[in-house]
């Protein structure tokens, strides 16, 4: 069935795209701007993060079935851009995310209330035994099951996060590295130009 009882648990991957010659050239043609090599940096690896993100969505919402709007809502952009002990700009760029509650994936509670689920596009609901649907005060609404025959405790049941889906395939993290690189080389010129040209807009 592919799920977990454990909500708190995370999932971080770092990416490499091999972007160190095109922040050397922002750092030559911004030396004389005050932080502003690292301004293009940020900004150009934010769309391309963007970019990547969608990537990623679209190859991990074909395999599981949830749609991209949900991952990508769960899913967070890691980017740092600091100044290095050598002086010049130091990146980290990733994706972080939490496990999704089972009920955003293909959940359907039967009128008995009886819950069936799936995953992965590739398998059928399964009945998931001694499980049903509660809203906990002040939480969201979830798929739940009991620990033994008393009423307390009970645990939410989750679904995979995002980020755990990249780590799957290596392939599809390849595949967003090749894109995030591709993005960032096409939008640093733009950041660049931008900063020189005192622009203000992005």
């Amino acid at each position: 069935m592919n799920y977990t009882e454990d909500g708190q648990e995370k999932k971080t991957v770092y990416l490499e795209p091999d972007i160190e010659d095109s922040v050397r050239r922002a750092e030559l043609l911004l030396a004389g701007v005050e932080s502003g090599a690292r301004d293009a940096v940020w900004a150009a690896l934010r769309r391309a993060g963007e970019h990547g993100l969608t990537v990623g969505m679209k190859i991990v919402s074909e395999e599981y079935a949830i749609g991209q709007n949900e991952l990508k809502r769960r899913t967070r952009t890691i980017r740092r851009v600091k100044k290095g002990a050598s002086g010049g700009c130091e990146v980290t760029f990733g994706y972080s995310g939490h496990v999704i509650p089972l009920l955003r994936f293909d959940t359907q509670i039967g009128s008995d209330g009886r819950i069936y689920a799936r995953v992965l596009r590739s398998n059928v609901r399964e009945l998931i035994s001694n499980a049903f649907a509660a809203r906990v005060k002040g939480q969201h609404t979830g798929v739940f099951v009991r620990k033994g025959d008393r009423r307390y405790p009970i645990h939410e049941l989750f679904g995979p996060s995002a980020v755990a889906a990249f780590y799957e395939h290596e392939e599809t993290v390849d595949k967003m590295e090749a894109e995030v690189q591709s993005s960032f080389e096409k939008r640093i010129d733009h950041e660049i130009t931008r900063i020189l040209n005192g622009w203000g807009g992005r």
